[in-house]
């Protein structure tokens, strides 16, 4: 059922409901959980249903459908073809954020953009960012307001018609300005001084309430809120004198505290602090002199500092006060990671503002805080990839408080970096790190014992010629091939905390595309050892880690990192297997062959056996990183081809993780299998019958009104459509949406005043979607066949069983047109057909139904 209709419907009939009254609707038509079902339709980003000020629910295209809402121009939108949208034309634009009612009366494409998000579209179009209001705008056709005639400062309104939006030319209001003052009274009754509401709630519970309200044009939203003596403030609107600054504060904080389970103080502090720095990022990006920028920004904090009570502007020294109570609250190691976290997070963007932060507050900070601007002026260089720099920052801070623990772990990392395991492990120790700790754990495992074989003054191990306490004694190095998952393990943390989670969660994203909805799956997704190294390496954090941290790596980590860039991912064969300790593979793009040291895979790869990895050089041998893919013999050219073209993490993890996916259900034609439902209405039904006639076959029972179109493969004939004329709505069924479009085509030509009224697609991806379609079709009646007739019992079991026959020779698109008995027996195929008999649903005892088993039996699988 096209549940999304169903909540048209019921808000359409009933008006506006509670959510408890549409589910009590929900139940009256047989839905046993509606509470679940409205969880997922009642969602602004699912369906265009809206909540009013009232909590109740409204469908926004029924009480929105002739209402026109107006906008003032200015310069920019004329000399664009856009109009913002906020507020004025927020309550009908919001349409535009869901596909059927994303157009223009012409048929064109009604989008709002937003700076940031569609700049590939406004560079098209000319547009620059600053042209567009943060909240969005309305981007109209080249010379739609040319040709309105309209000029800066004229009114255009956009209503809302059964073929779309259309803008329109308005030459003054419809309604007399007491009218419209009516309308802003209205409004304010909606509003109340405790918080705002979203300027187009109120404009809707408006509509709702009064048919005719809006229909012709009144005077923009903002102009009424105005009149009538409203506060507003971009998106939201409020009663007069509403103190949206305070508001902001207390939100801000609020969220803060919930966030990260502050209390209301530290909250406060970190909330302000997280203020001042956005003043900061901003005049880093604008400062022409930066040997001025620490006094400028401390003149532009003060300008829009905003504190709990009401005050006077403060002088610079309650302001550098106000500046030092606030950034003591830093000496919090917690504050201080919030901070960071809640500015430049992992990413390098605003790491200067955060840097000039830290140069402005630590004179002014109490020496308990001092180690923390140190802290943050040493996050900032790192994130601007001075790691020397930020180093020497580290140490200064730690000078001044050694039990510090947020700069002990960045040098410990460092130390890590550098192979120095002990130094790293001592400097965790005095931060309080657990001994589950990532870094605690990669330490100890490369911890280099020492030497037993010899003692404390006797020569070096070396040659040096001096004793072996002034020469190597705790500073053993492991050999390089025992460093290499150390070396790999630097380059993911890399990945992990400086600026690649996005690329990171894309992949990963690609890699739980098919499993469950798991809280989890994403977490494992993102821990797949493919996802990190195709961000590593097609991804590019592999050479960035080596150009940012590469200096700290030992001489000969940093050689064999280099020849790590120079070694692609390939298809290979796998040639010899020597259980338990390697295998030799050949590269199928270049015939290179390789023995590869893997104990585990050795166990479980044969001989001519074809996989996707990445091996890398690890001293004498190669090792796989990464993961080892398996590929199928029919899927080995699409991928050398797309591994040919270099592609980005994203694709290629997509590619390789499509061996997860269920195999698609498709007609006989290889159309993806659909209930497709549709109803049209036609301009004369005695034509249309006509024009069936001619192209359709009718049914042969004596005065139907229903036609067939038949469609002949596989020698035998099969329906395409079923088409039934009721008066003037003619009803058409079919299996896949590529048939319903042909039909509705053909349609439009016989009479292309038809109307469509409704068009519902459901799209079936494997056996269980059939088998949770059948539940939910009506219950048989009484003058129904029994189902527990033996007779009826035995026929359909018969039936059931030649079907089964003839389905094991039927070529199936989801077997890339291969019979099953031929991918029973194809190695490359036999996985392909396996997948597609585990969607098969049990067959329930009593119950006729193609049988999985008896299936697997036919075909050898067991």
């Amino acid at each position: 059922m096209d549940w999304e209709r169903t909540l048209e419907q019921i808000l359409g009939e009933h008006g506006p409901l509670h959510e408890d009254d549409i589910a009590q609707r929900l139940r009256d038509i047989g839905v046993a959980d509606p509470d679940t079902l409205l969880d997922r339709l009642l969602d602004e980003i699912a369906c265009p249903a809206r909540k009013l000020v009232d909590d109740r629910w409204v469908w926004l295209p029924a009480i929105l459908a002739g209402r026109v809402f107006t906008h003032r121009l200015d310069a920019d939108e004329l000399a664009h073809d856009l109009l913002t949208v906020t507020p004025d034309l927020d309550p009908i634009t919001t349409l535009c954020e869901h596909e059927p009612y994303r157009q223009f009366t012409d048929g064109s494409a009604a989008h709002v953009v937003l700076a940031g998000f569609d700049d590939d579209l406004l560079e098209q179009r000319g547009i620059a960012e600053e042209a567009i209001d943060p909240l969005g705008a309305l981007l109209l056709a080249p010379g739609t307001l040319a040709a309105l005639g309209v000029a800066e400062g004229d009114l255009v309104g956009v209503r809302l018609t059964e073929q779309g939006l259309v803008v329109e030319r308005v030459t003054r209001p419809g309604i007399p300005a007491p009218a419209a003052a009516a309308v802003g009274q209205r409004l304010a009754a909606m509003v109340d001084g405790e918080e705002p509401q979203h300027f187009d709630v109120p404009v809707w519970t408006a509509c709702a309430e009064d048919p005719a309200l809006f229909t012709q044009p009144l005077p923009p939203l903002c102009e009424i809120a105005d009149d009538a003596g409203l506060a507003s403030e971009g998106e939201w609107l409020a009663p007069s004198g509403f103190d949206f600054e305070r508001w902001r504060l207390d939100r801000g904080c609020a969220r803060l505290a919930e966030r990260h389970g502050l209390d209301p103080d530290d909250a406060f502090a970190l909330y302000m602090l997280v203020h001042i720095y956005g003043q900061m990022s901003r005049l880093t990006m604008e400062a022409a002199d930066e040997d001025a920028l620490p006094e400028v920004a401390l003149a532009a904090a003060g300008a829009d500092a905003t504190t709990p009570e009401p005050a006077e502007k403060p002088a610079a020294q309650d302001l550098s006060d106000l500046v030092g109570e606030l950034g003591a609250a830093l000496a919090d190691p917690l504050l201080a990671e919030l901070l960071v976290a809640e500015t430049v997070g992992t990413g390098r963007a605003g790491a200067s503002g955060l840097g000039l932060l830290a140069e402005v507050l630590e004179p002014k900070v109490p020496r308990a805080a001092k180690v923390a601007c140190r802290w943050l002026r040493a996050v900032a260089l790192e994130r601007l990839d001075d790691i020397e720099q930020a180093e020497r920052e580290l140490l200064a801070a730690e000078s001044m408080d050694p039990d510090w623990p947020l700069p002990l772990f960045d040098l410990a990392r460092i130390a890590s970096d550098r192979g120095d395991a002990e130094r790293g492990l001592s400097l965790l120790r005095r931060a309080g790190a657990a001994p589950d700790h990532p870094l605690v754990e990669l330490l100890e495992q490369h911890r280099v014992q020492q030497r037993r074989d010899l003692g404390r003054n006797e020569p070096c191990w070396c040659g040096s010629g001096r004793k072996y306490k002034k020469c190597h004694l705790r500073r053993e190095e492991l050999p390089l091939p025992e460093r290499t998952g150390w070396l790999y393990t630097k380059a993911a943390q890399y990945a992990l905390l400086d600026g690649w989670h996005d690329e990171l969660a894309a992949a990963g994203d690609e890699r739980f595309r098919y499993g469950h909805l798991d809280p989890d799956a994403l977490f494992e997704a993102l821990a797949d050892p493919l996802v990190m190294d195709a961000v590593l390496f097609e991804g590019g954090a592999f050479a960035e880690f080596l150009d940012v941290r590469g200096s700290l790596l030992p001489d000969d980590e940093r050689l064999l990192a280099e020849q790590w860039q120079l070694a692609g991912r390939s298809v290979f064969e796998v040639e010899q297997v020597h259980s338990g300790h390697s295998v030799t593979v050949r590269d199928l793009r270049t015939g290179d062959t390789h023995e590869v040291h893997e104990r585990a895979a050795s166990r479980q790869l044969k001989v001519g056996q074809l996989i996707c990895a990445h091996p890398l050089p690890t001293g004498d041998t190669m090792n796989f990183f990464g993961g080892i893919e398996p590929v199928e013999l029919h899927q080995r050219d699409r991928l050398i081809d797309l591994l040919d073209t270099e592609p980005d993490p994203v694709t290629l993890v997509g590619h390789l993780s499509r061996r997860f996916a269920p195999p698609a259900l498709a007609n006989t034609e290889g159309d993806p299998l659909a209930i497709c439902e549709a109803t049209v209405r036609v301009g004369d039904p005695a034509e249309m019958e006509a024009a069936l006639d001619d192209i359709y076959h009718r049914d042969d029972e004596e005065d139907a009104t229903r036609w067939f179109e038949h469609v002949t493969t596989d020698g035998m004939p099969r329906i395409r459509a079923v088409l039934t004329l009721d008066g003037d709505e003619l009803r058409v069924e079919t299996n896949s949406e590529k048939r319903m479009d042909r039909v509705l085509a053909t349609l439009a030509r016989c009479d292309p005043a038809m109307e469509v009224l409704d068009d519902s697609r459901r799209p079936l991806r494997n056996a269980r979607d059939v088998a949770e379609l059948a539940k939910q079709l009506p219950a048989a009646n009484d003058d129904a066949i029994d189902p527990d007739d033996p007779e009826l019992a035995a026929f359909l079991d018969e039936f059931v069983r030649d079907y089964e026959t003839t389905w094991l020779d039927q070529p199936l698109p989801a077997l890339d047109g291969h019979t099953p008995r031929q991918a029973a027996d194809d190695p490359t195929r036999r996985a392909d057909l396996i997948r597609l008999l585990d969607t098969f649903p049990a067959v329930v005892p009593g119950t006729a139904g193609m049988d999985p088993d008896r299936l697997r039996a036919a075909l050898g699988l067991g």
